[in-house]
């Protein structure tokens, strides 16, 4: 599959070199995202042609004397210095790429940098004193990539940390939009039926090593992905979402385990999901908020309000795993390579799933085009009516009224009109806007 997207994440990592050549000084960017989305491959495109030393690392498990070594070799091979200081840590291999990009500039990447603590205790407090000292002398774009979110930003965005302020761009890689998706589909398929869009969509959440490994396996279709998926060969894919949260939590693992289960199957108030854990499920679900594996909702345009909250698994990938692939009948079937009723109890389950999927990307889609701001869902306290997308146009004074069917015969045209009605009522500012009122329907997507 070929390199999609991603053009303005490329232009800023090559604007940042710039700055590095034309003020003869150094600049750190840090790139974060979830596992899987790209950012590897990112970094890597956005100097494939470029004409200074790139020097790439990935922090592994291993001492620090092993890991300095290794980046000294690198270092080695590249600039072929007259004199070899004798670096003992990795912040002394650093110091002395810093040196040597005086006078050659570089481009020097950490992949997986929330780790370097584990390899070289105090390294983040090291890194301050000799970028605080050279980064005014030497020319290096220090580019920190990491995995784990929420460590990225305790590292670089937290004021009491030695990093704070360091950092000249935070690049955040997320997984691809809804009109990347649907391009890669076109290209790499042809010609494709929507609910194989939404079923592709839905299964990988648009993370890029997720769509690529259905590309490779020509499975960018619902009925292959799902085959595919339930497996000898699929194993990998099903594994993930215990290693996307084990990379995460360490912890307590059972306890997110149970409260994502929980949203997963439509306990989506606070006290349906407490209901249902025994322990206080606060600090887990603010950790969970933080971690960005949930989000809690609110009907737009109304104050946030804990009554009136609901929460969502954020990540379309692990709704559906948490849906279809770690349940324990799911488990204990492919355990003894039961495929075909694996596959059979999907596509069961699947018409009432992709319902909330469909709905997610077309709230996506008007927010991707720029044009509609506000966008979301909406719904009263009494439970008597909902709306499954609103999108205000303030500039134009317009605002659609949309409800999401994956059946357009389903479409009740009447019913969404008394709910914007009811949404109307309690927002009479848009009371004089052109109102639509629209079927999100799959052929629309």
């Amino acid at each position: 599959m070929r390199f999609y997207g991603r053009e303005e994440e490329i232009k800023a990592l090559q604007h940042f070199l710039e700055i590095v050549i034309s003020s003869h000084s150094s600049q750190l960017v840090n790139v974060l995202g979830r596992r899987r989305v790209g950012k590897t491959t990112l970094i890597a495109k956005a100097f494939e042609n470029c004409s200074h030393p790139v020097l790439s690392f990935v922090i592994q498990e291993r001492s620090e004397e092993a890991t300095a070594a290794a980046w000294l070799d690198a270092l080695i091979q590249t600039y072929k210095p007259e004199f070899i200081p004798n670096c003992k840590s990795i912040v002394d291999v650093l110091s002395f790429a810093m040196t040597l990009s005086k006078e050659k500039p570089c481009i020097f990447i950490i992949d997986e940098c929330q780790e370097l603590n584990k390899v070289s205790p105090g390294f983040w407090s090291q890194l301050q004193a000799i970028w605080d000292r050279k980064k005014d002398t030497s020319q290096m774009l220090l580019v920190m990539s990491g995995s784990i979110i929420s460590a990225m930003e305790q590292i670089f965005g937290d004021h009491s940390q030695p990093m704070y302020g360091r950092s000249s761009c935070r690049i955040e890689v997320m997984p691809f939009t809804p009109s990347v998706l649907k391009q890669i589909m076109l290209e790499e398929v042809g010609k494709f039926d929507p609910k194989d869009l939404l079923t592709v969509y839905a299964i990988t959440g648009g993370v890029a090593a997720y769509v690529e490994l259905l590309s490779k396996q020509q499975a960018l279709s619902a009925s292959k992905a799902i085959r595919f998926l339930f497996s000898i060969e699929g194993g990998w894919l099903r594994a993930e979402g215990n290693v996307y949260l084990a990379n995460e939590f360490q912890r307590k693992f059972s306890v997110y385990k149970d409260i994502l289960h929980a949203i997963a199957s439509g306990d989506t108030k606070w006290n349906e999901i407490q209901d249902r854990i025994p322990e206080n499920i606060s600090s887990y679900l603010r950790r969970l908020e933080e971690f960005r594996l949930i989000d809690r909702q609110y009907p737009i345009l109304d104050e946030a309000s804990p009554r009136k909250s609901r929460y969502r698994i954020a990540d379309p990938y692990l709704r559906f795993w948490l849906t279809f692939v770690d349940t324990i009948r799911m488990t204990d079937l492919a355990a003894y390579h039961h495929w075909d009723k694996l596959v059979e109890l999907c596509e069961e389950g699947l018409p009432s799933f992709l319902g909330k999927t469909l709905e997610r990307w077309f709230i996506s889609s008007y927010l991707e085009s720029g044009q509609w701001s506000p966008v979301g869902s909406w719904w009263d306290n009494k439970g008597l009516h909902e709306i499954d997308l609103i999108a205000v146009d303030e500039t134009n004074k317009q605002i659609v009224f949309g409800e999401a069917k994956l059946n357009p015969e389903k479409y009740d045209k009447k019913k969404l009109e008394q709910s914007s009605q009811a949404f109307l009522s309690q927002h009479k500012k848009y009371a004089d806007y052109s109102k639509k009122l629209v079927g999100l329907f799959p052929k629309n997507m």
